[in-house]
């Protein structure tokens, strides 16, 4: 039997900006989200606005994206 491979293109990576969840002053903020067709991430390395701690772990929202 011949072996079959099967190309994979990776996933479309966009960004934009999104409502996120500040875990330390429990605000809701604007910053940059990374997503996918399957989840959207906080781009690293942001910081909240309000208390200036780190945005990596807070939980997305929402995201502004065009239709």
């Amino acid at each position: 039997m011949p072996t079959v491979t099967i190309d994979k293109k990776p996933a479309q990576v966009k960004e934009a900006k999104g409502a996120v969840y500040c875990p330390l002053c429990t605000h809701t903020v604007d910053a940059n989200v990374t997503y996918t067709a399957r989840s959207a991430r906080v781009t690293p390395g942001q910081k909240c606005p309000r208390c200036s701690s780190s945005l990596d772990a807070g939980y997305v929202i929402r995201v502004e994206r065009a239709a």
